[in-house]
């Protein structure tokens, strides 16, 4: 059974925050318009800042939704124009997600790179989560617990991951039912991780950093289908 919606994968780009401008001229060129911006620092020590090619800086993290079909060429302009291929330079990676917006769909599907999209099946995002190579490992915890975050993941296998700050804004009500005091200042922590040291790594965060710990921890980890700038065969 085939899907009448095109596929469509969130692209995610870190890079140093002076590369902006950059990033933002190659998605416009590439006819991915809609983007998003936040600001996050880095978390990678010295001794793996040539793995990941991330320091410990002020980091621009843009998300984009773009086409499946869109990957393949925007990675290529993302890698020659901001030199994701060196060290220290920032890294991109996508991640499918099921569904979007009317407006971000009448963007995707106005472009001439729309075209046998509506052919993809539906089969093949359950097949990705089992062929995946990467994880993203997102980690919502209290302010100030980000380094408890990172030494329980770098301690497991994890290269480094990049820090940005947030606000809770559930229910008390639902947050005093589980008995988790409230404190709306957090920190996420975005972590990517190559598969087989997912499992690891996310026992070593929940054990270090969970729920009913001071740090009081929620950790999901989404499927990643494509990585460019990761340079996972350096060593440690």
């Amino acid at each position: 059974m085939t899907s009448n919606k095109p596929a469509i994968r969130m692209l995610l780009l870190i890079i140093n925050y002076k590369d902006i401008k950059k990033a933002h001229a190659i998605f416009a060129s590439q006819k991915a318009p809609a983007q998003y911006l936040c600001t996050g620092e880095g978390t990678v020590t010295n001794e793996i800042i040539d793995l990941l090619g991330l320091g410990v800086s002020e980091k621009a993290i843009l998300f984009c939704p773009v086409l499946k079909t869109q990957v393949p060429a925007l990675f290529d302009a993302l890698t020659e124009g901001l030199s994701l291929h060196k060290p220290n330079r920032g890294c991109a990676f996508t991640f499918p997600i099921s569904g979007a917006s009317a407006y971000i769909m009448k963007i995707l599907t106005s472009s001439e790179l729309f075209h046998e999209e509506q052919k993809e099946e539906k089969k093949e995002e359950h097949q990705m989560i089992h062929e995946t190579k990467h994880s993203l490992l997102i980690v919502t915890i209290n302010q100030g617990f980000s380094e408890e975050v990172m030494t329980a993941a770098t301690t497991a296998g994890a290269a480094g991951g990049t820090v940005v700050h947030a606000r809770r804004l559930d229910s008390k009500e639902t947050m005093k039912k589980w008995g988790i005091s409230i404190q709306p200042e957090k920190e996420m922590v975005y972590i990517l991780v190559e598969q087989d040291k997912k499992t690891a790594i996310m026992k070593a965060i929940s054990e270090q950093c969970g729920l009913l710990s001071q740090a009081q921890g929620i950790l999901i980890a989404i499927p990643v289908d494509n990585v460019v700038g990761l340079n996972t065969d350096s060593p440690l």
